[in-house]
Formats: structure tokens, C-alpha cells, sequence
């Protein structure tokens, strides 16, 4: 939908944990190699939580960095919306212990569980906040230590997925040309075991069973998901382009979740848009869901790729399954 919703992203930061899982390591645990994960993934290597990694750990280090970049301190948030499918502890919300680290005031936190949309979801809540006049400054978040929900024994998933976090500051900008242009977010809940952890809820609760029979690793179907997302990625980039009355062009940047490079390269082929303007960094570090966007959108902005003014189109799609876009000048 056409939002023309004023704002701006003040100050970004990413996480990493130093351990990093090649191709060839996975290789000694399934019968799998290098070549085969790069031809069907375009991922080499991903990062790995140690012992001392959580995910709100990586989530403390990337909010300080884009506190940082943006000149702020925590005084000034009054709102974090946090991503993540790998929460520290079911109860209570890992928002509210990024909170605490943090050392913000008494402010609103919470969860949003959308997957690899997440980040998107979490930006179009924070534009709504801003625009609302409920925040002034909106911390969004994402973190994930997929790797603790990943069968290792699995050739399917455990190539697939690493950990990391992104942040962003959200304000009003002082260019009310800035800002979210289009957005659109959904859901389709009758493809929600396309992507699943059957165990571990309350539907069905840690047992001696559910743990001998892996039901707490995620589960996947791939192929549906690949179809899925290469269709309705396609249908995001057209409408939201579509509805603003822009051109594939006018486009600086296309920040696609991180899940498969031939995703990604087919959606770009099929769009005709230049690898100039597509963002892809899941050779170094896999699919880290909701971390994914934030993380690529930092590194882009580190590295020069965007400017303000320009004009970039975030992506997701995750379990549920959920999708969302967001048209942005920054």
C-alpha cells in the first residue's frame, strides 16, 4: 500500500559471532560438500554462537553500534522492537532484557515473531509509532542463534542457516521527502509446517519423546518454500515499485532476505535488475532470518552503497508463512 509515512534511519550496527562453520565442516558431519552447498545455496560460510553468544548478546553489540552511527544514547529510545524466532527464554520477551542492558528507561519492548519478514514488520510497527506521535525514536531490532534450533544431522537445514543481529534507530526526518513510500506485510497460515519447530510449545511440550525424535530442530519443506518465495518476492518488488510510481531504474538499492542466492538471482533476472543494485552477502554469512535485512542494509551503508536520497526496497520472506516489503528513501 502507498504510506508516504516521514522517516528516517539515524544510525545502523550488525553482530557476528567470531566462530565461522565452512562448507567443508559441515562436510565432515554430512555427506555433503562444498561445491554441491555453493551451486544450490551461494553460501560458503556462516557465522556460529559460542557458548558465551546469545541472541541477546549479538542484539546488545549491534543496538550500541547504530546508537552510536546515529549520535544518540540509550536515554534517547522510547521504544525497541525486537525480531527474532530464537528467543533467550520463552518468557519474558528478549526486547525487555535488551532494555535492561541497554540501560534505557522505562519504555515499551517487545517481541515481533515473523520470521525472516521480521525486520520489515518491525520497521512499518516503528513508522506507525512515529507516526502516531507515540515514540520519537524507535529502536528495531534483529537477532537470531539459528544455529541452536538447526539439526546438525539434517543435510537439508544445516547448511542453510547461521546467527547474527542488525539494528537501526528510526526518527522523523528533518526532509519530509523521507521516508517509507510503500509497505506491504502477509501472512499464510495454511503454509505455516512449510517451516516449523513441531516441539517445544505448549501444543506439544518438551518430552522424552519429542527429544528423541528431534522435534525440536526446525523443520522444512524446501522445495515449497523455494517456489513460494521466488513468486511472491517477484509480485513485492512489482507492486511496491508499482505503487509509487517508480521504475526497477529509479532503484538504488534491492535488499532481499538472505536464503538462497537462486532466489534471489531469479527474482533479479526475471526483474531485470543489475547485480549493482542487489545486495548479497549470504556467502559469508547464510540465512540468519530476521537478521538478515538489518545486516545487509548495514553493510550496504558502511560500504557506500547508499546515500540519503536514494531509494531502497527491503524484502522478506519467513516462516508462517509471512512476507514483507518496504519501499524506502533514505
Amino acid at each position: 500500500m502507498k504510506c508516504d509515512w516521514p522517516m528516517v534511519i539515524r544510525g545502523t550496527g550488525s553482530a557476528a559471532p567470531e566462530q565461522i562453520l565452512t562448507n567443508d565442516d559441515i562436510a565432515k558431519r554430512v555427506e555433503t560438500n562444498d561445491e554441491w552447498i555453493v551451486q544450490r545455496t551461494g553460501i560458503r560460510q556462516r557465522r556460529i554462537a559460542s557458548d558465551e553468544d546469545s541472541t541477546l548478546s549479538l542484539a546488545v553489540s549491534a543496538s550500541r553500534e547504530a546508537l552510536d552511527h546515529a549520535g544518540l544514547t540509550p536515554d534517547d529510545i522510547d521504544q525497541i522492537v525486537f525480531a527474532t524466532v530464537t528467543p533467550d527464554r520463552t518468557i519474558p520477551a528478549t526486547a525487555c532484557e535488551l532494555q535492561a542492558e541497554l540501560g534505557c528507561g522505562l519504555i515499551p519492548a517487545f517481541d515481533i515473531q515473523a520470521a525472516c519478514s521480521g525486520f520489515v514488520y518491525g520497521l512499518v510497527n516503528a513508522a506507525q509509532s512515529l507516526q502516531c506521535g507515540f515514540a520519537k525514536t524507535v529502536l528495531v531490532v534483529g537477532s537470531e542463534t539459528l544455529s541452536r534450533v538447526t539439526d546438525q544431522e539434517d543435510r537439508a537445514t544445516c547448511i542453510l542457516f547461521g546467527d547474527g543481529a542488525g539494528a537501526a534507530v528510526i526518527q522523523r526526518p528533518d526532509d519530509p521527502k523521507q521516508g517509507i513510500l510503500t509497505a506491504e506485510l502477509g501472512a499464510d497460515g495454511q503454509r505455516a509446517k512449510h517451516i516449523w519447530i513441531p516441539a517445544g510449545g505448549s501444543a506439544e511440550p518438551t518430552s522424552q519423546r519429542t527429544l528423541n525424535e528431534r522435534l525440536h530442530y526446525m523443520k522444512m519443506e524446501g522445495r515449497e518454500v523455494y517456489k513460494f518465495a521466488v513468486s511472491k518476492i517477484q509480485e513485492l518488488v512489482t507492486r511496491s515499485l508499482d505503487e509509487a510510481g517508480v521504475g526497477i531504474a529509479d532503484l538504488r538499492l534491492f535488499i532481499p532476505h538472505q536464503s538462497n542466492i537462486r532466489i534471489i538471482e531469479s527474482v533479479s533476472d526475471k526483474l531485470h535488475l543489475s547485480r549493482e543494485q542487489v545486495v548479497i552477502n549470504i556467502e559469508r554469512y547464510g540465512n540468519t532470518s530476521s537478521a538478515s535485512v538489518p545486516l545487509a542494509f548495514h553493510e550496504a551503508w558502511q560500504a557506500g552503497r547508499i546515500q540519503r536520497g536514494d531509494l531502497v526496497l527491503m524484502i522478506g520472506i519467513g516462516a508462517g508463512l509471512t512476507w514483507g516489503s518496504v519501499l524506502l528513501r533514505v
